[in-house]
């Protein structure tokens, strides 16, 4: 497994495979039983035995391991807190202005989140390698794009978790669409990782989107499934609780009451 991931390549460093199998065997990944690793259940079924198949599958399973309940149970502990670090960076920065955020660096992050987080001992980028880390790994669960700097967009994350999102229902009604999102995605809004960051976050700096209105990431990314036609929004009655999605300087977009899944159901 080592050597198919890199090992004795040069430039690769043996000591980080190690401890990458290590973290992700703790995380729940991985199993070791009499000096041999395999995949646990259910992940080793739901990559199944087609390498290319389940390379496609790998970000989501990693994706719902790392969101997992048990691997954040200390969220805000600097040792042993397993996939809080990951999760509290990623709320953090889906909670910015997606159309206004400077990721072109490390210096342009701190800046703006010491701006926001009195708390120093709870600042979740403090350095360089901790940004890096994040900006990988945020790319490839499906909550950014990649380029000269990192564009923030979970299109990826929410069009692979629509299965747990609608479950047995084709329609929702926007509220419970943002609120079953919350509880597959917690890192996006109303979720429990991601409330927890925005109570730290300090009003001067940072202001929490009016009631019913969505964030500029998450409406982003449902603003992308509408155009893919992957969802419909509709907008039913002028007086049932709706939902309303923002574009750049928070201009609403489109007012919602009910989310349509009209893709393919049965595509993988």
């Amino acid at each position: 497994m080592l050597a198919a991931c890199g090992l004795g390549v040069d430039g690769i460093d043996p000591k980080h495979l190690t401890q990458t199998l290590n973290r992700w065997t703790e995380l729940g990944l991985f199993q070791s039983e009499d000096k041999l690793v395999s995949l646990r259940d259910p992940y080793r079924s739901i990559l199944g035995k087609n390498p290319d198949i389940a390379e496609s599958r790998l970000p989501k399973v990693l994706r719902m391991i790392a969101l997992a309940p048990e691997n954040n149970i200390r969220f805000f502990e600097a040792e042993e807190n397993r996939a809080a670090d990951l999760n509290r960076g990623l709320s953090w920065i889906l909670a910015q202005d997606v159309y206004t955020i400077d990721t072109s660096s490390h210096g342009t992050i701190d800046a703006l989140e010491n701006s926001q987080v009195a708390d120093k001992a709870k600042r979740m980028l403090q350095n360089d390698t901790r940004w890096n880390g994040l900006r990988t790994w945020m790319v490839y669960l499906g909550f950014a794009r990649s380029g000269s700097s990192v564009t923030i967009d979970p299109t990826q994350a929410l069009r692979e978790s629509l299965d747990e999102v609608f479950g047995a229902e084709q329609t929702l009604a926007a509220p419970l669409f943002v609120d079953r999102i919350a509880e597959v995605i917690p890192v996006l809004d109303g979720g429990l990782y991601r409330r927890q960051i925005e109570d730290l976050l300090k009003g001067s700096t940072w202001h929490r989107p009016p009631a019913s209105t969505l964030s500029t990431a998450l409406s982003r990314a449902i603003r992308r499934l509408i155009h893919e036609g992957v969802i419909a929004t509709e907008q039913l009655s002028d007086t049932e609780a709706g939902v309303t999605l923002v574009g750049a300087e928070q201009r609403p977009w489109l007012r919602m009451t009910h989310v349509r899944w009209i893709a393919n159901r049965k595509a993988k």
